[in-house]
């Protein structure tokens, strides 16, 4: 197939062009993990990530480092829910969150027939309305679509405390104890999906009930002091512990798995990033039946870059390059750094402007105000969903990697700062 020549001369840098939909204020139909950051903050986690794994560790070992580095790193709750490794675990995480609220509707109806339990009008009725919403949160996870965005499971954490907290108070403090093993549960929520703010929020409320059962249980004359203070001890290491120990382990592990797939000099995407976000890309791509382009970036006679102002200013030229390909490229799918000046984008045509979004990257990258103003070959392969290769699937993205590939040297070879392009 003959490519197609789209040479770009436009002197004027372009603005930030993120699709019709961003310049409509509405949110893209894809937002691929840990996108919600800039690539320079992104560069930074990765820089902190690979110098903790250069170093075995050792930067953040002593208790009071990691503790540290636990309540400043960024919680990217998209990141750890539409990471591709706990997709499959999304119906898990339903029947878990059932499981939890049907505990404590049970636990409800049996305080109801305990002679110990709630026995006032007011106090029934209160735990009659606890239930009902208990079973009406039950059949919403059941029948609903999975829980997505973060609000919704600080709905959960917040109706869990309160509702457990509301209960187990209208009944003895001995039993009322008991009962504040209940709020496990909702720690381990916290564990996964929330921040540790907010977790050590839900720990700090958990443990003033618990306090405030123990001087109950004291006041009433059911505990002495010692056997009082024992018993909230004991409750209070049971919920608290075991929830710090696994998010701050979670946190750590999912941060530097985080800053694993982006590249550190520029934030953008490296190879094991670019390859974690391709099937999402190709399930939105798929579903809409719009066309998927893989464009493959290289900047013109960089050695020569290098060799004239040195590798620092080379690797200054390779981030901005990498902040305009991200600002042009980065709504419709990902951009990944993949060599020394070679960029990888894969994007998804949901705006209907793929030929415009393609024209527009070479102009991107040439700004002749730059103190070392550069240009880019550019190679570009699309599959539409009539082409041969979309029927192979997710596979085809390399296929169509390899055209790109082979277009970018023809682009190079014709003398650089052009766009050619080829259907696959």
């Amino acid at each position: 197939m003959s490519p197609s020549d789209h040479r770009q001369r436009s002197a004027t840098p372009p603005q930030d062009l993120r699709g019709r939909r961003a310049r409509r204020g509405e949110p893209h139909p894809w937002q691929g993990p840990g996108r919600h950051s800039s690539p320079e903050q992104r560069a930074a986690d990765a820089r902190r990530g690979r110098r903790a794994a250069a170093f075995g560790g050792r930067i953040a070992t002593g208790p009071v480092a990691v503790f540290r580095r636990w309540l400043t790193t960024p919680h990217d709750f998209d990141w750890i829910f539409v990471h591709r490794s706990t997709r499959p675990l999304h119906g898990l995480i339903k029947g878990v969150v059932v499981f939890g609220v049907g505990l404590n509707a049970l636990v409800s109806m049996l305080m109801l027939g305990s002679p110990y339990g709630p026995s006032g009008t007011a106090e029934v009725t209160w735990v009659m309305i606890v239930f009902a919403a208990q079973i009406s949160v039950i059949a919403w996870v059941i029948f609903a679509p999975t829980p997505t965005k973060k609000a919704q499971f600080l709905g959960l954490l917040l109706f869990g405390d309160l509702g457990i907290t509301s209960v187990i108070l209208l009944d003895t403090p001995t039993s009322a104890l008991i009962g504040t093993f209940l709020f496990a549960l909702n720690g381990a929520l916290c564990t996964f999906f929330l921040s540790a703010r907010i977790l050590l929020a839900h720990l700090a409320f958990v443990n003033v009930v618990i306090a405030w059962i123990g001087v109950q249980a004291y006041l009433q004359g059911l505990w002495g002091v010692n056997d009082a203070v024992a018993a909230v001890l004991v409750a209070s290491g049971s919920v608290s512990g075991v929830p710090v120990f696994a998010h701050i382990a979670w946190s750590l592990v999912s941060a530097d798995a985080r800053a694993s797939e982006f590249d550190e000099l520029t934030g953008v995407a490296n190879r094991r990033g670019l390859q974690n976000a391709v099937d999402e890309l190709w399930d939105v791509a798929r579903s809409r039946g719009v066309p998927v382009a893989v464009l493959l970036v290289d900047i013109d006679r960089f050695k020569a870059v290098n060799d004239r102002y040195g590798h620092d200013r080379g690797d200054a030229v390779i981030k901005t390059v990498a902040s305009r390909l991200h600002a042009l490229l980065g709504s419709h799918g990902i951009l990944a750094r993949t060599g020394g000046e070679e960029f990888v984008g894969v994007v998804v045509d949901t705006d209907g402007d793929l030929p415009d979004l393609v024209n527009r990257v070479t102009a991107t990258v040439h700004d002749p105000a730059d103190d070392v103003p550069v240009t880019a070959s550019v190679g570009v392969a699309v599959m539409t969903p009539d082409s041969p290769s979309w029927q192979v699937g997710p596979a085809a993205v390399t296929r169509a990697t390899r055209a790109a590939d082979s277009m970018m040297y023809r682009a190079k070879a014709a003398g650089g700062d052009r766009v050619l392009t080829t259907r696959v």
